[in-house]
């Protein structure tokens, strides 16, 4: 378990650089139109399954406002998808994940 723990720790720090540097210089040299761009080209050609798992940690990271809005941002066949396939699949992936 402590490779798993040193793991996080520097990925945790890696993420808050990102955060912290990344982030910034992103909004202000890439457009709106842009970034959206790069979550489109995501979800193209990324394998739905693992939309569906990344969608599930972003989920699950988010506050109950954040939800909401990325709940009600999909279009409803998507959504239903989500709560019928992503989100049972997500829950036995992450308990199987957090078991290990």
């Amino acid at each position: 378990m402590a490779p798993l723990a040193d793991h996080r720790a520097v990925l945790l720090e890696h993420l808050d650089d990102e955060e912290a540097t990344l982030l910034p210089l992103a909004a202000e040299h890439i457009t709106e139109k842009e970034w959206a761009s790069l979550g489109d080209h995501l979800v193209v050609n990324m394998p739905k399954l693992t939309l569906l798992t990344l969608f599930g940690l972003v989920l699950e990271d988010a506050n109950p406002a954040e939800r909401a809005t990325l709940l009600s941002a999909l279009p409803a066949p998507v959504r239903d998808i989500w709560h019928v396939i992503g989100r049972p699949r997500y829950a036995r992936h992450i308990s199987r994940v957090r078991a290990a």
